[in-house]
């Protein structure tokens, strides 16, 4: 499932609350580790096993475009954004990992707009 929530154009939030119940546990172990450098044994117990693993990439929903007034990048410049949160066109916002956008025109071809 796709980290991405999508906002309809009628304001309903898709998911919502199993994105967020996800991210409340990530953020409790996240705690958790930071505090004590280790995950609860009784986690760890629960855990299930993962043989013959490889650290390895996979794509993520992002958005593509010319930014104007980032904080970072500037004016005018192309690019893409970090991992896509919040999707609402139909509001005028998305949220990325790291900021909100304000969506502005999109571009003229339509291909990268379904999630």
């Amino acid at each position: 499932m796709s980290m991405t929530i999508i906002v309809t154009e009628t304001g309903e939030l898709l998911n919502l609350d199993i994105h967020l119940d996800r991210l409340r546990r990530l953020l409790a172990d996240l705690e958790r580790i930071a505090s004590t450098g280790s995950p609860k044994p009784a986690s760890l117990r629960k855990a299930p096993i993962l043989n013959d693993w490889t650290v390895t990439t996979r794509p993520t929903p992002c958005l593509a475009g010319t930014f104007s007034g980032h904080p970072r990048i500037g004016d005018q410049a192309a690019g893409i954004t970090s991992d896509l949160w919040v999707h609402a066109p139909h509001h005028g916002f998305a949220r990325t990992v790291s900021r909100y956008y304000r969506l502005g025109t999109p571009a003229a071809s339509d291909e990268g707009t379904a999630l």
